[in-house]
């Protein structure tokens, strides 16, 4: 009886334990950010957008291009403005420059997508869709990078 009531005190001290570090992990920061695993949510988020320009921009496709800049568009505002996240500074400062580089790549995804049909003679949709986009694929790298405060990224 003592062994059963001894171990389910210890199991019961270690899962504690556990999840307390845990917390401690998830909201560790640095100067200026909470470092919380929302953070590390919006870094997850911004990267897999960003895979997601770089596959539809090497497969030519216009349309999912401009909808997947939609969807960034709003998520950088958040970040570069500090509305849905706390993070540092210098992530807030990456997220304005990725927020502005990504209207800018609109622009011209835009202007391609008006154009695509009487194009003929011109480079491949791919070549122009990534010429277009590698402003916003750096700073996008940039920004993953300042929400995980320097961890790798990982790739594919």
């Amino acid at each position: 009886m003592k062994t059963a009531l001894t171990r389910a005190l210890t199991v019961f001290v270690t899962a504690a334990a556990v999840t307390l570090a845990g917390v401690g992990v998830a909201t560790a920061g640095g100067p200026g950010g909470s470092g919380s695993s929302s953070t590390t949510s919006a870094a997850a988020e911004v990267q897999g957008l960003r895979d997601q320009l770089v596959s539809r921009a090497d497969n030519g496709d216009v349309a999912g291009t401009q909808a997947t800049l939609g969807t960034l568009d709003p998520l950088l505002s958040d970040l570069a403005q500090g509305k849905r996240y706390t993070i540092q500074a210098a992530a807030k400062d990456s997220a304005a420059t990725a927020q502005k580089d990504t209207t800018e790549a609109r622009k011209g995804v835009d202007d391609l997508a008006a154009k695509v049909e009487s194009r003929q003679s011109l480079p491949p949709v791919s070549a122009l869709l990534n010429a277009l986009l590698q402003r916003v694929l750096i700073s996008l790298s940039a920004l993953v990078n300042d929400l995980l405060g320097g961890l790798p990224v990982p790739v594919g």
